[in-house]
């Protein structure tokens, strides 16, 4: 009888399916190795993506912040010429206004009538003056009411006084200073 040893090809069998186990392991290892170090730098990249958008945002808003810095200057530069404006308006109010006033009051002064003193108050004014009759003295008063300047006129006083012989009326009148209305641009 003839004997064949089948043992080599056993152990021949045996290493060429370890050998194909080594090379799966080998692959499945340089798989993911490979994965692993695709998966690194995909992150690293995006992370590098995101770094640099990062970094123009900050410069982004570094520009930003000093546009701001030259509004907000601007705006205060702008409410403070609007306030020297508005007190430039104000002082040419002030300063028509005595003209205006004494203006109206000539205009308001009839013929029997004179006037003697003008005192400012805190509301209005104070008129003094002297008048032949009582008809004068309520003329005055109505045209000083109907005047655009005053408003709210008020006799505080009237009294006889003897004048060069004549007999005068002294009288004193309150009036109130009315606001004047700013034109409008």
């Amino acid at each position: 009888m003839i004997r064949i040893n089948l043992l080599p090809a056993r152990e021949a069998r045996r290493r060429l399916v370890l050998r194909r186990q080594l090379q799966v392991a080998v692959v499945v290892v340089v798989a993911a190795i490979g994965g692993g170090v695709w998966g690194y730098m995909a992150q690293n990249s995006n992370l590098e993506a995101h770094q640099q958008e990062l970094a123009s945002i900050e410069e982004e808003v570094k520009r930003l912040e000093e546009v701001i810095k030259e509004v907000q200057q601007f705006e205060t530069k702008q409410a403070a010429l609007d306030k020297k404006v508005g007190a430039i308006e104000d002082i040419k109010t002030t300063q028509r206004r005595p003209a205006r006033l004494l203006a109206d009051i000539s205009r308001s002064l009839p013929e029997q009538v004179w006037l003697v003193s003008l005192k400012e108050t805190a509301t209005g004014i104070q008129i003094s003056g002297k008048s032949f009759d009582h008809v004068g003295i309520a003329a005055f008063m109505e045209n000083l009411e109907r005047s655009p300047s005053f408003g709210n006129v008020e006799l505080v006083e009237s009294k006889s006084e003897l004048l060069q012989g004549r007999q005068v009326l002294a009288f004193t009148v309150v009036a109130r200073v009315t606001a004047v209305k700013k034109a409008t641009s």
